[in-house]
């Protein structure tokens, strides 16, 4: 059995082999054995139902990630329909989604849980590791970026969990680390997944790089500051070949942090004792107000799950007469507007929208069914939004309003 396949039709053989974890004739037939070296074990398809089922448990979330958040969510989705193997219905009840929601969300997570394993297993190789092609590395991160949203994030989590995946690599080095926790840190708004992997490339690195010493991994914020800087530093030694290590896993790192709005700075020039810093800059969980006014209660319950646990606050408002005096009560940072409401027509209410002394800066994006984008553009709206909507695209959408210069 030949041991090349496809992104795609891995991800297809992984749902067969978790569709099937308990049935040991359809694991004994699956690619899954070849691809994952199991096939020559006297134990294969228990070796591979437990590697598939510690994979689904490892992303588990820490417990003081919100209860709702994507990680979460993705995480009982996998773990109710493929270790519990309950129906799509039953897993939908408990989450409070339609099959039909459902199916989307488990064709995300799947993809979490086969970009994983996928990973993994060409790591495992036996084969020396060949360079990856520039194209095949930019469709992985590009895929990598589509597949999270901006999470709420405590600072502590991140550096916490980073922490104790390096753990094995920490201990077996002779480098010294020490975490040094701050206080009343904001939390962060960004992809949890590539950040955490960032901040782990970052630590393999300073491994590297030091020949002797001690990593200290510190967390800062300064009133005022839309960002938190995390820097692991080195005290001690430089390798004499540091300058040559790593070069590929900081420019990674950098573009994982870079689908949070986060920047990595890293400098090797000895202050003090101090002989390198890594230095991640990462964007604050900054509530943005996103005014939603639309007369369909449909569209507002689910614009309010789809901001859930984002840096976004959204007000949703079914009355369009009602919503020029709640949008200058609460000045949102963010309008969308719906195009066929009741009573006042959406065109109009843009209008008064520009044209109002305090509101008219701030950016509305019309949302509606009609084809009519080039209409919304022309009477000043800042985006459009086709119906019906999907979270990737909404959130896209706010995200490029929210460091729109106003005036």
């Amino acid at each position: 059995m030949t041991t090349e396949i496809d992104r795609s039709a891995f991800e297809h053989e992984l749902r067969a082999a978790l569709t099937h974890l308990y049935d040991p004739a359809a694991l004994r037939d699956s690619r899954l054995m070849a691809l994952l070296g199991l096939e020559t074990r006297a134990d294969a398809i228990v070796a591979l139902r437990r590697l598939l089922l510690e994979t689904i448990e490892s992303l588990k979330p820490a417990d003081d990630v919100p209860a709702q958040s994507r990680s979460w969510r993705y995480y009982h989705i996998l773990h109710g329909r493929f270790t519990e193997q309950l129906t799509q219905f039953e897993v939908g009840a408990d989450l409070g989604l339609s099959v039909r929601q459902l199916r989307r969300q488990e064709k995300r997570a799947l993809a979490v849980l086969a970009d994983l394993i996928w990973t993994r297993y060409k790591l495992a190789s036996d084969q020396p590791a060949k360079a990856p092609r520039p194209q095949a590395l930019g469709d992985e991160l590009a895929w990598s970026q589509a597949a999270f949203s901006r999470e709420s994030v405590a600072v502590e989590t991140l550096i916490r969990s980073a922490l104790d995946t390096a753990e094995p690599v920490l201990q077996s080095s002779e480098i010294e680390y020490a975490y040094e926790p701050s206080e009343g840190l904001p939390k962060l708004a960004l992809q949890l997944v590539p950040t955490r992997q960032a901040l782990l490339n970052i630590l393999t690195v300073a491994l590297d790089w030091l020949e002797e010493g001690q990593l200290v991994i510190r967390a800062e914020h300064q009133p005022g500051e839309r960002h938190v800087s995390v820097s692991v530093s080195g005290y001690g030694a430089l390798a004499s070949t540091a300058a040559e290590m790593g070069a590929e896993r900081l420019s990674v790192a950098r573009e994982l942090v870079g689908f949070s709005g986060g920047s990595l700075h890293h400098n090797s020039d000895s202050v003090g004792d101090q002989v390198c810093v890594l230095r991640l800059t990462l964007p604050t969980d900054r509530q943005i107000t996103v005014l939603a006014i639309d007369d369909n209660p449909d569209t507002l319950q689910l614009l309010q799950r789809y901001t859930a646990d984002t840096q976004y606050r959204l007000l949703a408002e079914s009355d369009p007469a009602a919503s020029l005096a709640l949008a200058e009560e609460t000045m949102p940072d963010v309008i969308l507007l719906d195009v066929l409401l009741q009573d006042i027509d959406g065109w109009e209410l843009l209008g008064r929208f520009r044209a109002h002394p305090d509101l008219g800066d701030r950016p509305v994006i019309v949302c509606t069914i009609l084809p009519q984008r080039d209409l919304a553009l022309s009477l000043g709206a800042a985006g459009f939004l086709s119906k019906p909507l999907s979270q990737r695209g909404l959130l896209a959408a706010l995200d490029a309003q929210v460091d729109r210069p106003r005036g």
